[in-house]
């Protein structure tokens, strides 16, 4: 095969040569040898003059004759190839012509045709690139509707705005999740005595995180069926519940999901907040300043977690104003652009102590404002939770809440 083209590459080769020889065969030696003879037949002078004459008019007529002949042989056909290229540019694939080689082609016309083939190439990728993107947007949108549908039915499962202002009127949640539906979630229940309400930070990002939301959200209703107020036993039974509703008890375990709590119960009538966490604080802002209540060190329902683990509870009193504010990690843990770290508790702490004497109300939209500005360039890591509220003491009555 090999030999074959190389057999008719000389052949286009030797054409090309061939009529260049003709062509620069006459003017140089047919004509010149034609009319010697011609004038040899007179005199020596006649003669000499017509050599004199011969070798003027060669070279006036040199550069025009070569420019003529690059024209013939080689300019036409770049412009040519030229014109082909820019067919190939514009994606005019359909126009592109395919001349015939015949007895007389040559590396000039092999290369057109090589371009037509390559260009007819490039169409039917490009057919196939454009079915394939069109394939991809399809199921892109089907993706997107998917996951709106599971963005409602996620939110359907968390408290209200209506409810949280029934109990909670001075308050102000951020629930902004990295992707569409995401693994952090907010609780609120009814008790005899006030109500709970918690920030959940469940394992992974996106659909898988925003499963587990709904497995905890249940568990968490069967976990406080008993009427207790204590936070630290339902994160017990969560912890429990976690793990026997995913096969999550020895090492050989298929998964290793759980989630991070910050559980609050609020006591209406004896003025008291109980908190307990499972790898998440509690922020407390009053008059003397901010403070952190850390949690345990333990998560819930992972496999490294305990099942006998004991959380304790701790009872803040309110008497007089005093701020709560409950975070997922997702919110401290943001990395900024400048010198690469999070964002991090005292940073919050500051925050939430300058705005002491304004609204808490509108607090929710500056913290996500001042975390944007830290954030800078530097994408989103995780899903931000933040509830806070506020409770007047001397304000409070029963009725007010519940």
């Amino acid at each position: 095969m090999n030999l074959k083209l190389s057999r008719i590459k000389v052949r286009l080769n030797w054409s090309v040569e061939r009529k260049m020889i003709v062509l620069l065969f006459l003017p140089i030696v047919v004509f010149p040898l034609v009319m010697f003879v011609l004038v040899h037949s007179q005199s020596a002078g006649v003669t000499t003059n017509f050599l004199v004459g011969q070798v003027v008019l060669s070279i006036i007529l040199l550069v025009p004759f070569s420019k003529w002949m690059s024209h013939v042989i080689a300019l036409r056909n770049i412009k040519e190839l030229n014109e082909q290229c820019q067919l190939l540019q514009q994606g005019n694939y359909d126009q592109l012509n395919l001349p015939d080689i015949g007895a007389d082609g040559h590396d000039f016309l092999e290369l057109r045709r090589n371009m037509h083939r390559m260009g007819h190439a490039i169409a039917i990728r490009e057919q196939k690139l454009q079915r394939a993107i069109a394939d991809l947007a399809a199921a892109h949108r089907q993706i997107e509707e998917s996951l709106a549908c599971a963005s409602l039915i996620q939110t359907s499962f968390l408290p209200s705005q209506v409810n949280l202002y029934d109990y909670i009127p001075n308050h102000f949640l951020v629930w902004d999740q990295r992707d569409t539906v995401g693994g952090d979630a907010y609780w609120l229940k009814r008790t005899e005595k006030g109500f709970f309400l918690g920030v959940i930070d469940c394992t992974g990002h996106g659909v898988p995180g925003a499963f587990m939301t709904l497995i905890v959200i249940s568990l968490l209703e069967k976990a406080s069926a008993d009427r207790t107020v204590s936070p630290a036993a339902i994160l017990g039974r969560m912890n429990l519940l976690i793990k026997d509703a995913l096969g999550q008890n020895d090492q050989d375990a298929k998964s290793d999901d759980g989630m991070d709590c910050a559980l609050c119960h609020v006591d209406i009538s004896g003025r008291s907040v109980t908190f307990a966490g499972a790898n998440s604080p509690l922020y407390v802002l009053g008059d003397e300043g901010a403070k952190c209540i850390k949690g345990e060190r333990c998560g819930l329902g992972y496999v490294r977690s305990p099942r006998e683990f004991v959380f304790t509870d701790v009872v803040i009193p309110f008497t007089g104003r005093t701020r709560f504010y409950l975070i997922s990690d997702g919110y401290v843990d943001q990395v900024g652009f400048e010198k690469g770290f999070s964002f991090g508790r005292r940073r919050f702490m500051s925050f939430i102590e300058k705005k002491w004497e304004a609204p808490i109300a509108g607090q929710g939209h500056e913290l996500m404002q001042t975390l944007g500005k830290f954030q800078g360039s530097e994408p989103r890591r995780d899903d931000v939770t933040v509830l806070g509220f506020e409770f007047k003491g001397e304000d409070l009555n029963e009725n007010e809440f519940i």
